[in-house]
């Protein structure tokens, strides 16, 4: 009962804590089609930090990241790009299913802001695997909530 009440107490802060709910639905390597959600929370003006899980009913398997991503808006370089957020960067990857990996995953998209509560974004990620864990790749497309 203990565990359960930490759970939701982790749960409820996470969610109070972010800016951002995303759904995605991607393709992998090794998982083929999964649907997910995940939590984006602004860090800095140009970091963001991401939690996210992905599930691919037909491998079955589970994907789980933490990340730090390189967010900028590119409008506050030049205002006719406003709402255009190219980002980069990585953090940890795993992947439960018929090949199992766990490692570093590099991430670039791009995320286009519609209006202010909303954003499409694309994205695509490579996991480098630790020992002889295999090296995969998944690409992903998906909205943000704020």
């Amino acid at each position: 009962m203990k565990r359960l009440l930490l759970s939701l107490a982790l749960f409820l802060s996470l969610a109070s804590a972010q800016g951002a709910i995303g759904m995605r639905f991607g393709y992998g390597e090794s998982l083929g089609l999964t649907f997910g959600a995940g939590v984006e929370n602004r860090l800095r003006q140009n970091l963001s930090g991401r939690l996210l899980a992905e599930l691919s009913p037909a491998a079955p398997g589970v994907v789980l990241e933490a990340n730090l991503l390189f967010k900028p808006d590119l409008g506050q370089y030049e205002p006719t790009l406003a709402g255009t957020l190219p980002y980069l960067g990585g953090g940890l990857s795993g992947l439960l299913g018929p090949t199992p990996t766990l490692g570093v995953g590099f991430i670039l998209g791009l995320e286009g802001v519609l209006d202010p509560y909303t954003g499409l974004f694309a994205e695509g990620t490579y996991v480098y695997g630790f020992a002889q864990f295999p090296k995969v790749w998944r690409l992903a497309l998906g909205v943000n909530f704020r």
